[in-house]
């Protein structure tokens, strides 16, 4: 009998963790599946001295409270998921590819088109950690930009503007079931909404990898020591995305008349353009 409780026992272990690798992958969450990836981004008071170059580690540090002068996640196109570097604390910042082109964005070029969908991946985000935590994960990307009147092109680091274009999670709380919540956050994370006009209002969205930016990263900024999970998962061809709710959009509703303008009176001279 003995010998057949430990067999049993066994058995129970094995199966819970091929349903941990195999099923969630993350626990309590969306499952990542077999075409699917989970990043965990870390924050550290004090991050690790190690650059965790190569490591591939399914993690990046990142120091909290550091603002923007650090903690920048620089992204590159490949053919699988990988975290080249995962150290994020020092000024070379962290790297990491994903399958990701510039086709994944469905309908980016405007803002009268409708809230972005797209064709090979979308991301789901939560906030662990203990309460308190703040997180801000916001996408940038350096551009040309060609003044109107002199026709030179200049380089420039633009990140996204408008609350509903940045990512931003807490840890508060609360029922634990209620903070491991899912949110889609797939428009922020995989698009730039960008100010090139200086006005502080979004003027065009560029899909991640766009020929529009040579350089694309993740700026992070943390309070506490959040701990966070991305989800990327596949889109399946043909089908409407996974999706509990509907990404948020910057965009005003469609009207038959023209939406209100926040931007100032027109200038005689025309506002500078993304080459």
């Amino acid at each position: 009998m003995g010998k057949l409780l430990a067999v049993l026992a066994l058995a129970v272990l094995a199966t819970s963790a091929a349903h941990a690798q195999h099923g969630n992958g993350n626990g309590n969450g969306a499952k990542v599946g077999r075409k699917g990836y989970l990043l965990n981004v870390t924050a550290f008071d004090k991050c690790p001295a190690a650059s965790f170059d190569g490591s591939n580690r399914h993690e990046i540090a990142v120091q909290t409270g550091t603002g923007a002068a650090k903690n920048k996640i620089f992204l590159g196109a490949d053919t699988r998921f990988a975290v080249e570097d995962g150290n994020a604390c020092d000024q070379n910042g962290a790297f990491f590819s994903l399958p990701v082109t510039a086709a994944n964005c469905r309908n980016c070029s405007g803002l009268g088109s409708p809230a972005p969908t797209f064709r090979e991946y979308e991301v789901r985000a939560r906030i662990l950690g203990k309460p308190g935590g703040l997180a801000t994960i916001t996408s940038c990307a350096e551009v040309q930009v060609t003044d109107p009147v002199t026709q030179v092109e200049t380089p420039a680091s633009l990140c996204s503007v408008g609350e509903r274009n940045i990512m931003v999670g807490s840890r508060e709380t609360g029922a634990g079931k209620a903070q491991n919540q899912w949110q889609n956050v797939s428009t922020q994370l995989l698009t730039v909404c960008v100010d090139v006009t200086g006005d502080g209002v979004c003027d065009d969205r560029v899909g991640l990898f766009d020929r529009v930016g040579a350089d694309y990263w993740w700026s992070a900024d943390t309070t506490g020591r959040p701990h966070i999970q991305l989800v990327f998962l596949p889109v399946q061809p043909d089908e409407t995305p996974p999706s509990s709710d509907p990404p948020p959009s910057s965009d005003p509703p469609p009207s038959s008349d023209p939406p209100p303008s926040s931007d100032p009176p027109p200038s005689s001279d025309p506002p500078p353009i993304l080459k």
